[in-house]
């Protein structure tokens, strides 16, 4: 593989916007080159399952993995998920908790016990 980008015309660029399509493409891509997804995914010291995440959801990581096998870059194949600048739109991770003004807390404490671990029971 070059160390350069490929360039892509309209017509793939129209077809990589379609999720089924852009899978197979990749596929084929890599295909033509004579190797598999699992070979990729093992040459990024990753588990195959998690490679293919990325046709699911945004994961950057494994998007870069993929590009790079396929000679784009992420943002060629994901335009959807890239700015204009080729950063991601959307932020891996869990989403950050509102800070909790000093004092508060999220819910009251129960008086009464709830659960498996209730040594009596008042019966009515």
């Amino acid at each position: 593989m070059s160390k350069t980008m490929k360039q892509l015309d309209s017509k793939t660029r129209r077809l990589l916007h379609d999720p089924a399509a852009r899978r197979a493409w990749v596929k084929y891509q890599i295909h033509m080159q004579g190797r598999s997804m699992a070979a990729v995914a093992d040459e990024a010291g990753v588990n195959r399952q998690t490679l293919y995440q990325a046709f699911q959801r945004t994961y950057p990581r494994m998007e870069k993995v993929i590009a790079d096998a396929v000679g784009v870059e992420p943002a060629v194949l994901w335009p959807e998920r890239y700015d204009e600048h080729g950063l991601p739109l959307y932020r891996m991770g869990r989403p950050k908790r509102s800070r909790l003004k000093k004092g508060t807390t999220k819910c009251k404490p129960s008086s009464t016990p709830i659960g498996r671990n209730v040594e009596s029971r008042v019966d009515g």
